[in-house]
C-alpha cells in the first residue's frame, strides 16, 4: 500500500473523530442512558393479533429484562391495516397484495400524564395469491407478521432518537 493511501485513510479516520460521531448504544457514551429511559416504558395491550404482534416485539425491544414495575412513560399505540391488489388479471382476479399497516403512538410522561412525543409509521408488506385457499391465509398472516416486526423497529428507533437528543 502506498503511503499516499495511508494517508488518506488516517486522515478520514481523523476526520471522523472530529465530526462528533456517537453511537446511539453503548455503555462509555452520553446516550448510554437511551437503553435505561426505553426500559422505563409501558406498553399497554394493542388490539387484534397485529397489534399483539407488534406489542411483544416492541417490549422485546425496549423492555428486554422484563416489564417495568414502576413505568415514567406509557407508550399508546393505534393501528390501521388496508389490503390493496396490484397485479390484475385479464378476468378481474387479484394475485398480488400490498397490505398497508400504519401505525400512530403517543409517549405519555406518567407523573402527570402529558404527551410527550408522538409519532406514526407505515409499513408496507407484500403477498401473493394462488389457487390454494390455506396458502393465501398463510401468506397474509406471513405479511401481518412482517410488517408488525418493521413497524415495532420503526418505532423503537424514532423513541432512541427522541431520548438520545433529551
Amino acid at each position: 500500500m502506498s503511503s499516499f493511501r495511508i494517508s488518506l485513510v488516517c486522515l478520514l479516520f481523523l476526520g471522523l473523530a472530529a465530526c462528533g460521531f456517537q453511537p446511539l448504544y453503548g455503555s462509555a457514551t452520553q446516550n448510554a442512558d437511551v437503553q435505561t429511559k426505553l426500559a422505563d416504558i409501558y406498553i399497554p395491550p394493542i388490539k387484534g393479533r397485529t397489534g399483539q404482534i407488534l406489542r411483544n416485539e416492541l417490549l422485546d425491544l425496549t423492555t428486554p429484562k422484563g416489564l417495568p414495575s414502576a413505568p415514567k412513560y406509557r407508550l399508546t399505540i393505534g393501528l390501521t391495516e388496508a389490503k390493496t391488489g396490484l397485479a390484475i388479471q385479464s378476468d378481474d382476479t387479484k394475485t398480488r397484495f400490498n397490505l398497508t399497516l400504519n401505525t400512530y403512538f403517543n409517549l405519555i410522561n406518567t407523573s402527570d400524564d402529558s404527551k410527550i412525543y408522538n409519532g406514526s409509521t407505515q409499513t408496507i408488506a407484500s403477498y401473493n395469491v394462488v389457487a390454494s385457499d390455506f396458502a393465501n391465509l398463510a401468506a397474509e398472516i406471513n405479511a401481518e407478521k412482517r410488517a408488525a416486526l418493521v413497524a415495532a423497529e420503526q418505532i423503537h428507533q424514532q423513541l432512541s432518537v427522541y431520548f438520545a437528543g433529551r
